[in-house]
């Protein structure tokens, strides 16, 4: 049984498709060219062992050492995306979505004695790379500096003084609130952030993943400064965060900093664990006419979270049938052998509870029902099948060859170490990645995916020229 969801047609001008890798932060490449690849393999930094300890307070602390170059990267992951939002609600009973977007994106812009100029002058003025960034499941905020004493200690003071202060000012708040009212509009314009918002809807209807990281017109114009002020103190608190550190540095200078930058926020609490998310009972169906040039279509359901153990069977599973560009399955039968899309792909997203797992592609109006089609028999017949030993073969050889590249610069390595201490992987799961990978059989693909992937409790959004229902 299919619920078709028919929406109004929109009248915007149409904003050309990007197809985009919808991963967060994968600790993993998954495409690239030989000699790329062994000029990477030999610039591979040479790192020291992953170290892991709590600081006094509470934090979680990552280090890794890292002393081919004079730079450390900071970079504080807190538990407080977007799915936290749905705890925060004005007045009127609204849920206030945006407010970890807003709450992250104002760090920077004043703290005590400071506005947003001279916070940006002073780490100019010490060669400084400060960012900050806000997700579904995370929350950060980074430095990166040079490891020479003085510098260090003077970047480290700075951050320090806006974790521990940042106020939040007005006028930044109603600056980056319109900001957000005005992308939401860009959204409405653009079919793929448009296909991408009715996605995460349709699959988390139930649940915090459903609230929408960039907020919605109602909450955004609803969110006031206290509100970015209880969502900082309940949530970047010690206990709710990982600090990952890699640089140029000892491990006992590593932990000095911890404990300082631990110290300029409260102990506070660990957040609550996500729930599970579900599988819709059905498929869903939701078909939207934009006048575009071409159809955008996203197809999937919630499957895996971090951590799980069924990750490398469907990994690899994936990366035959959507997941390695022309190698893949839909690429060959949907673009190469027919020419119904110019690119089409599949990937998994693991978060905290179970991410999705997407297929997208465009194509033009009048092949848009043929090319749904021929992906969802591509679809049921690997499930059926699953993938020849040549395939897997293949899959393995590119997988693990190009696993390297994840290791070639300071930030590579910043990321990993937050993925990991993020989402409690082991220490040695980079180290062991290959090994896991070199170890899934043809029939653990096969049954991780019947188990787990049912294209008859999946979600469709439709996004294009004259749009029609189909049932």
């Amino acid at each position: 049984m299919t619920n078709t969801i028919k929406l109004k047609p929109a009248a915007h001008i149409a904003i050309a498709f990007v197809v985009t890798l919808f991963a967060v932060m994968m600790p993993f490449s998954v495409y690239a060219a030989e000699n790329t690849l062994e000029q990477k393999k030999q610039n591979t930094l040479k790192v020291g062992k992953i170290s892991q300890w709590y600081t006094h307070n509470g934090m979680k602390v990552l280090f890794q050492q890292a002393s081919s170059l004079p730079i450390i990267d900071f970079r504080l992951i807190f538990d407080a995306g977007a799915a936290r939002d749905g705890g925060f609600k004005s007045e009127q009973g609204v849920v206030l979505a945006g407010l970890a977007k807003l709450t992250n994106g104002l760090i920077y812009e004043g703290a005590d004695g400071l506005d947003a100029n001279q916070i940006a002058e002073q780490f100019a003025s010490l060669g400084v790379e400060y960012g900050n960034g806000s997700y579904r499941d995370m929350a950060i905020a980074s430095i990166r500096t040079l490891s020479y004493e003085q510098q260090r200690n003077d970047a480290l003071k700075l951050w320090i003084k806006i974790l521990a202060t940042a106020t939040f000012p007005e006028e930044a708040l109603q600056r980056e609130s319109a900001r957000m009212l005005v992308n939401l509009d860009y959204e409405d314009q653009t079919p793929a952030k448009k296909a991408s918002r009715y996605f995460y809807e349709s699959l988390y209807s139930n649940h915090p993943y459903g609230t929408p990281p960039g907020g919605s017109r109602e909450s955004l114009k609803l969110i006031r400064q206290k509100d970015l002020v209880n969502y900082y103190q309940q949530y970047y608190v010690a206990q709710n965060v990982v600090l990952a550190i890699v640089g140029d540095l000892s491990e006992s200078q590593a932990r000095d900093y911890a404990e300082k930058i631990s110290a300029a926020l409260p102990a506070g609490e660990k957040a609550a664990d996500l729930p599970d998310a579900r599988q819709n009972s059905t498929s869903i169906v939701v078909r939207e006419n934009h006048p575009s040039t071409q159809a955008t279509v996203l197809i999937g359901q919630p499957v895996l979270k971090r951590g799980d153990k069924d990750l490398y069977a469907l990994y690899i599973g994936n990366h035959i049938l959507g997941g390695s560009g022309f190698s893949s399955r839909l690429m060959k039968e949907v673009r190469v052998k027919r020419g119904l899309t110019y690119s089409i792909g599949s990937y998994l997203v693991p978060m905290h509870a179970q991410g999705p797992y997407q297929f997208s592609f465009t194509t033009k109006k009048s092949s848009t029902e043929e090319a749904i089609q021929l992906v969802e028999q591509q679809m049921k017949l690997f499930i059926e099948q699953g993938p020849g030993e040549e395939e897997l073969s293949n899959a393995k050889l590119n997988i693990t060859g190009s696993f390297p590249l994840r290791q070639t610069s300071n930030k590579d390595i910043v990321e990993n170490l937050a993925v990991i201490g993020f989402y409690e992987l082991p220490l040695d799961y980079l180290d062991s990645y290959n090994a896991h990978i070199e170890a899934v059989t043809l029939e653990q693909i096969k049954s991780v995916f019947k188990q787990r992937v049912h294209p008859d409790k999946m979600a469709m959004i439709v996004i294009g020229p004259d749009v029609e229902i189909k049932k």
